[in-house]
Parts: C-alpha cells; structure tokens; sequence
C-alpha cells in the first residue's frame, strides 16, 4: 500500500534533474518543485485507485483504497497532501523564484484540490473521486504554466532593472 509514495518519489525526480541541468546546480526552488510533484501523485492516484478498486484487487495489487474498505484512510491523506500544495506554492514565492502570480494562483490551484478532496472525504464514492482526478489533471499543467510564466516575468524585471 506504499507503492504510490515509492511511485510518487520516482515521479517527483525527474523535474528535480531537469532543474539541476537548467540551473546552475541544485537549489531550494527545484527541491520545492519535486516536492509539489511528489505530493500532486498521492491524491492523484489514491483517486484513480479508489475508483478501480475492485481491478486493483482482482489484480492482487495492494494499493491503500483495496485495503481501506471505508476509503476514510484514503480520503484524509488525500486532503493532507491537497493542502500541503498550498504552503509550497507560497515557499516558491517566498524564496525568489517565483512572484505574487504563482503565488496566489498556486495557492488558489491548491486550495481547488483541497476542496475536492475534501468532497471525497465527505461522499467517499466514485463521482467525488473522479471529480478529484480530473481537478489533478487540471492542476498539474496550470501549475507548470504559471510557474513558467512567472519565473520569465521575474527574469524580464531583473533584466530591466539591472539596466538602471
């Protein structure tokens, strides 16, 4: 029942390698984007596998909704690890490498998924894990974006500023 943080981890790296060859080594900025990788995963997958449960099962994969009957388990680290995307969204601005625009659309991204996964904790069914999964697939690219989009932001500002 481990397997989707053992995965998460995996998921998570790859970012990090790419940030290390982008940059000039190592920083805080791409520990904080592996982090939001690795904790986008959990409630990512932990919905996609409470909805095929039943597969998962028959396929003898342990995964931790075909050993949660209730899915209480399930629907709380879901909610757990869809809040801790709003503090990394606010640490990436906190540090520098990124400005208010990520800042409160991380948060806001983070706070979407919070609100979905506490709908799943709720309801604990299918439709409210599905919502969740598809709010996943919404927030992942849209974070990546932003990020993208401000970073480029702050590069231009300190470009113009250095000029003065």
């Amino acid at each position: 029942s481990f397997n989707t943080l053992v995965g998460a981890v995996v998921g998570a790296l790859p970012p990090l390698i790419g940030w290390v060859a982008a940059s000039d080594g190592i920083s805080s900025g791409g520990w904080i984007l592996a982090g939001i990788l690795f904790i986008w995963q959990i409630p990512h997958f932990l919905a996609l596998a409470w909805m095929y449960r039943d597969d998962y099962e028959r396929g003898g994969f342990k995964m931790l909704p075909t050993i949660d009957a209730s899915g209480e388990l399930t629907a709380r680290v879901s909610v757990m690890t869809s809040l801790c995307l709003i503090p990394l969204a606010l640490l990436m601005t906190v540090i520098g490498e990124t400005g208010i625009l990520f800042a409160v659309a991380g948060s806001t991204l983070g706070a979407f998924m919070t609100i979905k996964s506490i709908t799943f904790w709720r309801k604990r069914d299918d439709a409210s894990a599905k919502r969740l999964f598809f709010a996943s697939i919404i927030y992942l690219p849209l974070i990546i974006v932003v990020m993208l989009i401000d970073r480029e932001t702050i590069q231009w500002i300190e470009i113009g500023t250095s000029n003065v």
